[in-house]
């Protein structure tokens, strides 16, 4: 008898859970299950994946449009403390009205067997929903995803009502257990899929590129695709570093793929630095893949990453890739270096001696890119995906 299985996530919005999510839904195995889909937000026309969908699959939101348009008024004005209190208020509001939401949705569901918290996001409530068995999914670093001991030890009496947690890599799995160690025995590490078809034919279509875009294709330049949030990324690092590269001889430009909160910061610091002829920010493209197949190498700078799926992309399409030594992620992805370049986190000189060994030494080039290819083997999304649902299956 199939179970009757519940995914329920934050948004579907550009991002890399995101695009991971959407690759579960396509390619789980559906004969095993009844799947149904609860996403929190309802972001209007920045649901991005929300036409990559399969087209059976049921799904609901949670939270209208409205509703969180109304939360961000508060939120943006919060310095004044009226509007603070006005913040406070509505994420209560929130709080409550998407929890009633979601314990009336599973009721008319019926009987659920397994509830999977794919950014663990109802980690606040987890244990009030009558659903058989609870898996939390983790996809970033928790100390620096939380910061404040207070909230760390608060989130971990959260995890601890689910009935088993997941991480998306060896080095995540270890802290979590080490940070939480009575939930040893209860994590285990299932690396995030990659649909290598998908992304290899992407990679060729340039149906989305105007003029200028196919112009710039042409150029020699270095590709990075992150959100423009100097809080996580760090575009400081990967500005000085690019600069000092460039003083020192080199020659390629940056593109960056991305959008978010940070792009006034950005810009005002290409400037400052004089990279304006140099740094180019694209924006947000649904198709990144064109960007770094064409690209001489793929570099990310990054203060923390929950896995860095942009990594293992850049491996696909079998480029050299120069990556912050940050937690946790590009560590294991890249080997300890075996796989790719890795440079202390917030070390500009360093970071432009990566830039130069990749622009200068073509042999070093394109061994990083066969070694590149030999390590994204191991993220191909047809075992990955077995283990879902195995997981699913085996829970009772």
């Amino acid at each position: 008898m199939k179970k009757n299985v519940v995914i329920r996530s934050g948004s579907l919005r550009m991002g890399g859970l995101e695009r991971v999510l959407i690759e579960v839904l396509q390619n789980i195995d559906r004969n095993k299950f009844n799947l149904h889909l609860i996403i929190e937000d309802d972001c209007g026309e920045d649901n991005i994946f929300q036409r990559d969908i399969p087209e059976d699959l049921e799904y609901s939101f949670l939270k209208p449009k409205k509703l969180r348009d109304f939360t961000e008024y508060f939120k943006n004005r919060k310095k004044n403390i009226f509007y603070k209190m006005g913040y406070n208020l509505m994420m209560t509001v929130e709080s409550i009205y998407t929890f009633y939401k979601l314990k009336r949705l599973l009721k008319n569901m019926g009987n659920i067997d397994v509830l999977v918290d794919y950014d663990t996001g109802a980690s606040k409530y987890i244990d009030k929903l009558n659903v058989k068995k609870k898996i939390g999914w983790i996809h970033n670093s928790i100390p620096n995803l939380k910061r404040k001991e207070s909230k760390i030890k608060r989130y971990g009496k959260r995890l601890d009502k689910y009935d088993h947690i997941v991480a998306i890599c060896d080095e995540m799995k270890e802290e979590i257990e080490s940070i939480y160690p009575f939930l040893r025995g209860r994590v285990s590490r299932i690396y995030n899929p990659f649909n290598f078809n998908r992304i290899n034919s992407l990679s060729l279509d340039k149906s989305q590129c105007n003029k200028r875009d196919l112009e710039m294709l042409q150029e020699r330049y270095y590709i990075g695709v992150s959100r423009l949030d100097t809080n996580q990324k760090d575009y400081d690092t990967l500005l000085k570093g690019y600069k000092r590269a460039l003083e020192k001889g080199m020659k390629e430009k940056l593109y960056i793929v991305g959008d978010g909160p940070s792009k006034k910061e950005i810009k005002d610091k290409i400037e400052e630095l004089g990279l304006k002829n140099s740094v180019y920010l694209l924006g947000q493209k649904k198709n990144p893949y064109i960007w770094i197949k064409n690209s001489l190498g793929f570099v990310h700078s990054s203060k923390f990453e929950g896995f860095g799926l942009v990594l293992v992309e850049a491996q696909i399409l079998g480029k050299s890739v120069i990556s912050s030594n940050c937690p946790v992620g590009p560590r294991e992805i890249l080997g300890n270096g075996e796989y790719g370049l890795i440079y202390k986190v917030g070390d500009f000189q360093e970071l432009s001696e990566k830039f130069l060994e990749i622009s200068n030494n073509e042999s070093l080039r394109k061994s990083y890119e066969e070694k590149s290819k030999i390590r994204a083997k191991d993220f191909n999304s047809n075992g990955i995906l077995r283990e879902y649902e195995n997981l699913i299956e085996g829970i009772n």
